[in-house]
């Protein structure tokens, strides 16, 4: 007998339905609760910012500055792109402290989430999953200026966006 021929003449098992079949678990995870906090709403010192989005540029493994853009690809109808546009991180952490949370990203304390927040998330923290990450926002960028007719660098302050999200 050839080898075509054993895959034709073997006889199909029957299949038994499998716990992952149940309609209960092929429904998709539903968002409960999710927020986006700025984290200069946590805390009020730069350096602590600039120090996160340092080690977080240190450690991203693609570094696409400026999402890949050359000076070549500015034109008077671009929109201004950040250096750090790209870079993100899941290392944010929330730790119950009493009546609030203490957050830290890429393990360097930022401080307490205001208490309005902390009540929300406190319904959700024992019994769903958390999902949190963190944005760089600001820095440097590029953007095409009309009046010289060429594509500039500046810098604002860099800030990050932290996203907390419980399913």
């Amino acid at each position: 007998m050839k080898l075509f021929d054993r895959f034709k003449t073997k006889s199909k098992k029957a299949v038994s339905p499998s716990k992952t079949d149940t309609p209960q678990e092929k429904k998709c995870l539903k968002i409960k609760f999710e927020t986006k906090i700025p984290a200069d709403h946590i805390t009020s010192s730069q350096e602590v910012i600039q120090m996160i989005v340092d080690k977080m540029v240190k450690e991203d493994p693609f570094k696409n500055f400026y999402t890949g853009k050359t000076d070549a690809d500015f034109t008077p109808l671009s929109k201004r792109v950040y250096k750090y546009d790209a870079i993100t991180t899941v290392n944010v952490n929330l730790v119950p402290q009493g009546e609030t949370y203490a957050v830290s990203v890429e393990g360097i304390s930022i401080g307490t989430l205001p208490s309005s927040i902390s009540r929300k998330i406190s319904e959700y923290y024992d019994d769903s999953m958390l999902t949190a990450y963190a944005y760089v926002t600001g820095g440097y960028y590029k953007e095409y200026d009309r009046v010289k007719e060429a594509v500039i660098e500046q810098e604002e302050p860099c800030g990050i966006d932290i996203y907390i999200q419980f399913t």
